[in-house]
């Protein structure tokens, strides 16, 4: 992924998703030259319902890593972990995941499997969907060459400083692009879920590669 994909990327499923979100901060290290993002959060106390959001959200980053280039693979093992079971394909292979607040969500999934088996869907598309998403939201918004894009890397190279931009600015300024990336990885969830035949990782993953531009 380009570097300039990826200082959105990284920030685009907090930025999005996240309840105690505040600011995202864009830099430039002065040795190495590269771009850098990260998150500021509001220093609140969570309700119970967004303490699960916030989980989800972090833990559906975590497993981002291990979702390409066998995004089908990656599929198969959420469907395992959500249904209790270990993961035996590339998320077996992460070593930097909150175990403890996966099975705290895994287990919530199971338990409302049958009660509410609607939400549990909506929220495993969601971590199947995440990678994805941060990844086209970060080629969509570098490609739109957006007043803001410009801003951004203007001031963090030509002054060599920051820009600090409000969390809910961001998502307005950057709203076509996040709703596109988001409705595109559903889709491609949907087409995971839909192929059931022996082509069904070619198909999948073949699909991804002609959405995602190339690293």
């Amino acid at each position: 992924m380009d570097n300039l994909d990826q200082l959105f990327a990284s920030v685009a499923v907090i930025a999005e998703f996240h309840p105690k979100l505040k600011a995202i901060r864009f830099w430039q290290d002065s040795k190495t030259l590269q771009f850098h993002s990260t998150v500021i959060f509001y220093d609140r106390t969570l309700e119970p319902r967004e303490e699960l959001e916030a989980d989800i959200a972090n833990i559906a980053t975590q497993l981002s890593l291990a979702a390409l280039p066998d995004y089908h693979a990656f599929c198969v093992d959420l469907e395992h972990l959500f249904d209790g079971a270990q993961p035996s394909g590339p998320i077996a292979q992460l070593t930097e995941v909150d175990w403890r607040t996966f099975r705290k969500i895994s287990s919530y999934a199971q338990y409302w499997k049958q009660r509410s088996p609607r939400e549990v869907n909506k929220l495993i598309t969601f971590v199947m969907a995440v990678p994805v998403f941060s990844r086209l939201a970060g080629q969509l918004i570098v490609q739109s060459h957006s007043v803001t894009e410009g801003q951004i890397f203007d001031q963090i190279t030509q002054q060599q400083g920051s820009f600090v931009i409000g969390g809910k600015r961001f998502r307005e300024l950057f709203r076509q692009e996040i709703d596109t990336a988001y409705n595109e990885a559903k889709l491609l969830v949907s087409i995971f879920r839909g192929t059931k035949t022996d082509e069904a990782s070619r198909i999948v993953n073949g699909m991804l590669e002609s959405m995602v531009t190339k690293s």
